[in-house]
């Protein structure tokens, strides 16, 4: 059987709408776990919007399977 999803690059901008909310981010790491068959990604969110300069906060990191995550383009400004 297959893995689910499929692998996401470092740097990839990200969002992710399981919260009701959109949230934007950006991929840190990305593998297949074999205990669930899918790729699992660390994601450094930003919040509601992608920064357009240098963030005031520190991004928070959180993992979530590939299949819940939207790769979203690079001239993307929400």
């Amino acid at each position: 059987m297959g893995a689910l999803g499929s692998y996401i690059p470092p740097g990839t901008r990200v969002r992710y709408d399981g919260t009701g909310e959109p949230e934007y981010g950006i991929v840190v790491h990305c593998w297949i776990d074999d205990d669930i068959q899918a790729y699992d990604c660390h994601v450094a969110f930003f919040g509601d919007r992608f920064p357009t300069e240098k963030p005031k906060c520190i991004p928070y990191i959180l993992r979530y399977a590939v299949v819940s995550l939207v790769i979203v383009s690079d001239d993307h400004q929400q």
